[in-house]
């Protein structure tokens, strides 16, 4: 099986729990860093690794973004709400 990560950090939670369960994953020559094999039961590594890699992927999310708002917030006093962006055309 194929699994692609949107950056490394998920890459070596993936990694780190496939050997906390006796999976060895690996990388083909001029794969992605981002990209991660396995050989595994699909069933049972989706019922037991990858269900754990999902929850703790939302956790390491989640402190991003608190550790992102708090860096923003007090570190550089601003505001970094992207929502409120000004509109402008394109090409004028």
């Amino acid at each position: 099986m194929q699994y692609t990560f949107p950056d490394t950090w998920s890459v070596r939670i993936f990694v780190a729990l496939c050997r906390k369960h006796g999976v060895r994953p690996y990388r083909y020559p001029r794969q992605r860093r981002t990209t991660v094999m396995v050989r595994v039961r699909q069933r049972a590594f989706e019922a037991t690794v990858a269900a754990e890699f999902r929850t703790l992927h939302r956790e390491l999310i989640g402190y991003f973004e608190e550790m992102v708002d708090h860096l923003i917030a007090g570190a550089m006093r601003g505001d970094g709400d992207d929502e409120t962006l000004e509109q402008r055309q394109i090409g004028r």
